[in-house]
């Protein structure tokens, strides 16, 4: 089965995907060895570990290298964190598009910060190039209507996520939305499989599952896990006069 096809699978399974957003080679590997199905890039987690701010920042260029030698050294399908695409300009976003396929990457995250009338427009343009070069990408199509505390939140995700499965999307990625009564609403309403994140009010993966949840994502958590954990050992190094945290 090819890399694509499994993908899409993982999305239609009786129970979640749950996904790794990674940063780095090493972080990538170990979550294959640990058994994750797929892992996914987290734009802030690439763009700290690099010194800039989350947000587009980062040059393409600096973030096409880290996709390129995270999917090189890893054999489980990879999945981007692009934001909103990294250009306005639609040949532009087409040509950023191809260099994530031509490296290996089978599915997107790209979000509809900008409003829905640009958001239609490069979604319809990522489509149209996917068509015309015969070519397979999983776009899960980020709505950010709760964490832009837009009037009608829910409201405005439903009518989205008609727009964006019309317009050709295959997932529906619901930012900042935390009360279960909520996500299930939208999991009963909406024909595309729901990628919600594990947020610290609901952590819980049964939880979610029984929402109907099709994908589980940490965002930035595992990140900041990590170096929560490196900042930790780093200061018992200190205050304890001793390497024994390092080991």
């Amino acid at each position: 089965m090819d890399q694509y096809k499994n993908f899409v699978d993982l999305h239609h399974q009786d129970t979640p995907l749950i996904i790794a957003n990674v940063w780095n080679v090493k972080s990538a590997q170990l979550m294959q060895t640990n058994g994750y199905n797929a892992i996914a890039t987290s734009s802030g987690a690439i763009a700290h570990s690099l010194g800039y701010e989350d947000g587009e920042k980062i040059p393409f260029s600096q973030l096409l290298y880290i996709i390129q030698r995270i999917k090189s050294c890893t054999t489980i399908p990879l999945s981007v964190d692009l934001e909103t695409g990294y250009s306005n300009d639609l040949p532009q976003l087409n040509d950023n598009i191809q260099k994530l396929i031509d490296i290996g990457v089978v599915g997107i995250n790209i979000e509809d910060s900008q409003g829905e009338e640009i958001y239609l427009k490069k979604l319809n343009s990522i489509k149209t190039h996917l068509t015309k070069t015969n070519q397979q990408l999983f776009i899960n199509a980020r709505t950010d209507g709760f964490l832009q505390k837009l009037d009608s939140p829910l409201e405005t995700t439903l009518k989205r996520a008609t727009l964006y499965k019309d317009a050709g999307a295959d997932g529906l990625f619901v930012t900042a939305v935390q009360d279960p009564a909520v996500i299930k609403t939208i999991t009963s309403a909406v024909a595309l499989p729901i990628n919600v994140v594990g947020v610290p009010k609901l952590a819980s993966i049964r939880t979610l599952a029984e929402c109907g949840v099709k994908r589980i994502s940490m965002a930035v958590f595992l990140f900041r896990a990590a170096y929560n954990h490196l900042d930790a050992v780093a200061r018992a190094v200190q205050s304890e006069q001793s390497f024994s945290p390092l080991y």
